[in-house]
């Protein structure tokens, strides 16, 4: 009876382990810089939802970037200009403040609607990408001109931005 129950603890165990979804490392970019000799890593990860959002998070040696590529409907003029913020509530109360890295054009999409695509970066410290792991982030805000873009994450979205930082941090 005794190594029974000791079996099915075993066993129990062994399976809980193999549930444990654990990152999948899939790199968009990954590759060394041929002058520096620095590696280049980039994660790309769409999240879910019926509208264009992606979080990219890039690492040059240890200086890390988090982008955002995200669509809005319509035929915006509008730059994001160097130094515009975007504010990540955490969990906990807390806020992290990223400001955009360099000026930011539209870019225009049409198909049977029409788009205006935008990539902004922002520089990022690694204890800010560990706060986010640990906090987790719930909800994005950032204006473009007069539109506010503003995204609540739900659990996977939580779950693929911790994934790729885990990865991205390695």
């Amino acid at each position: 009876m005794k190594v029974f129950v000791y079996m099915l603890l075993w066993v129990s165990l062994s399976l809980s382990a193999f549930a444990q979804k654990k990152p999948d490392c899939k790199f968009d970019v990954d590759k060394t810089d041929a002058t520096s000799g620095e590696p280049i890593r980039k994660i790309k990860t769409k999240l879910n939802g019926t509208d264009i959002f992606y979080i990219i998070i890039s690492r040059k040696d240890t200086a890390y970037t988090l982008s955002l590529d995200f669509w809005i409907p319509g035929t915006l003029k509008d730059v994001i200009n160097k130094k515009d913020a975007v504010t990540i509530k955490l969990s906990g109360w807390q806020n992290l403040v990223l400001y955009n890295s360099q000026l930011v054009k539209p870019a225009m999409h049409y198909d049977d609607q029409t788009w205006t695509q935008y990539i902004p970066e922002f520089p990022i410290r690694a204890a800010d990408l560990e706060r986010i792991k640990n906090l987790k982030p719930l909800t994005l805000t950032m204006k473009v001109g007069i539109e506010v873009v503003f995204r609540e994450f739900i659990e996977k979205d939580v779950e693929k931005i911790i994934d790729i930082i885990k990865c991205i941090t390695k």
